[in-house]
């Protein structure tokens, strides 16, 4: 009798000790498994924040397309269009829905203004802006409104 209790301590002492390495190999494939994907979708998917327009020199009121490619902090879905002075003369943004923060490459497209061609002494560079929530600071490009 006494056998018996000795091997069922022990036999549940097994088990018990079984069970906390499993819960730690567990959770130690759980944090690395974020950590994986964090660093395999992080490099696909989630790069440097980046932002273009197309075209790079245009006439006044033409469209120009915003190209929008968010990393891993996510953009401000507005966009602002600056005049070399640093004076915001429009917003676009993106459409796909009702957030604020953006993750998902986008494209947006404005209609410039026929009052935005640069007159005699001015250089027409307009710049596009989003706020980069990863950089914690706004990434810009610039375009060309062509004068006379």
């Amino acid at each position: 009798m006494r056998g018996e209790k000795r091997n069922s301590k022990k036999g549940n002492g097994v088990i018990f000790i079984s069970a906390i390495i499993a819960l730690f190999v567990i959770s130690i494939i759980g944090f690395n498994y974020d950590s994986f994907g964090d660093l395999t979708a992080g490099a696909i998917k989630f790069g440097k924040t980046s932002i273009a327009v197309n075209p790079k020199f245009i006439d006044a009121g033409d469209e120009i397309t915003i190209i929008v490619n968010p990393g891993r902090g996510c953009v401000n879905r507005a966009i602002g269009i600056y005049d070399e002075s640093n004076l915001r003369r429009a917003t676009t943004q993106y459409r796909g829905g009702t957030k604020i923060k953006v993750c998902e490459p986008f494209t947006a497209r404005y209609v410039t203004s026929t009052s935005w061609k640069p007159g005699d002494g001015e250089s027409g560079v307009f710049f596009v802006k989003t706020f980069d929530y990863g950089t914690e600071e706004f990434i810009t490009t610039a375009f060309t409104i062509r004068g006379d």
